[in-house]
This record gives structure tokens, C-alpha cells and sequence, in this order.
């Protein structure tokens, strides 16, 4: 099962919704980085 692309969309949509609308919430970086360490790191072991 490919988690990866489930990580990196979450992370883009998020980033983008971020950008677009100044969305902010508590421990957005935090939820941000962990979510782009997460899918970086599935994506190196999918090789």
C-alpha cells in the first residue's frame, strides 16, 4: 500500500490552502514539516 502520494497531497493542499486564504492553526509548522518528513522518508524507502 502506497502511503507516500496520501502524505505529500496532504502536505501540498495544505501549504497551498496556507498561501491562498493566510491560513493558520496551532502547531501549523510542526503539522507541516511532519507531514513533509513523512512523505520524503516514504518516498526514499519506496525505492
Amino acid at each position: 500500500m502506497k502511503l507516500w502520494p496520501y502524505f505529500l497531497g496532504a502536505w501540498l493542499l495544505l501549504s497551498g490552502l496556507a498561501a491562498i486564504a493566510n491560513l493558520s492553526f496551532k502547531y501549523d509548522d510542526m503539522v507541516m514539516g511532519v507531514l513533509a518528513l513523512v512523505a520524503g522518508v516514504l518516498v526514499i524507502l519506496r525505492r
